[in-house]
């Protein structure tokens, strides 16, 4: 009896699908909701937007990407508040030599630094690409000496060059929308 009632259960499941396979659905796609941002569809448009519109990300625009906590870059009451981005150290007092200026110290546009090794993107000025460097490597005769979580210590002529990685003087906000923050 057990056996025959377990019988006419799995027969009215089997069924139970097979109604509801062969049922139609409906997959035609639903409205978006109302956004402040919306386009309206053109002619043909198939779902997709043409291009995104990125007036609403200026925040996330804004924050800085090689910082662990993704928070604007503010100098610590420590520090001085005078904008200043190069801090000149010489490393050994060297007799004044009659020569052209000196070229300018590349940008610090990034730090990685994996276990033990380290690296700087550094650009040089006039350069269109910028690239990785370790220690020890040079660019436009600047060697680079000391790596930091937040700045890189480049050599040249005897002189130290430490370069900041965030400027001390806030970044100004995109323009273009966003919620001024």
């Amino acid at each position: 009896m057990a056996a025959l009632g377990l019988g006419l259960a799995a027969a009215a499941l089997a069924l139970t699908n097979v109604v509801l396979y062969e049922a139609p659905v409906d997959i035609s796609p639903t409205a978006p909701p109302a956004q402040r941002n919306t386009r309206e569809p053109q002619a043909g448009a198939t779902g997709l937007p043409d291009a995104v519109d990125s007036t609403g990300f200026a925040e996330t625009f804004a924050r800085p990407l090689f910082t662990p906590t993704r928070r604007r870059f503010l100098p610590s009451p420590k520090e001085p508040t005078t904008p200043a981005q190069m801090e000149a150290v010489p490393a050994t007092p060297a007799a004044p030599v009659a020569s052209a200026p000196p070229a300018p110290a590349p940008a610090l546009l990034g730090i990685s630094i994996n276990g033990g090794s380290a690296r700087v993107l550094l650009k040089s000025a006039g350069a269109e690409a910028a690239n990785w460097y370790g220690n020890g490597e040079t660019i436009d005769g600047w060697t680079v000496s000391g790596v930091e979580k937040d700045a890189a210590t480049l050599e040249r002529r005897g002189k130290l060059a430490r370069i900041l990685l965030y400027p001390l003087t806030p970044p100004t906000s995109p323009t273009g929308g966003g919620d001024g923050l």
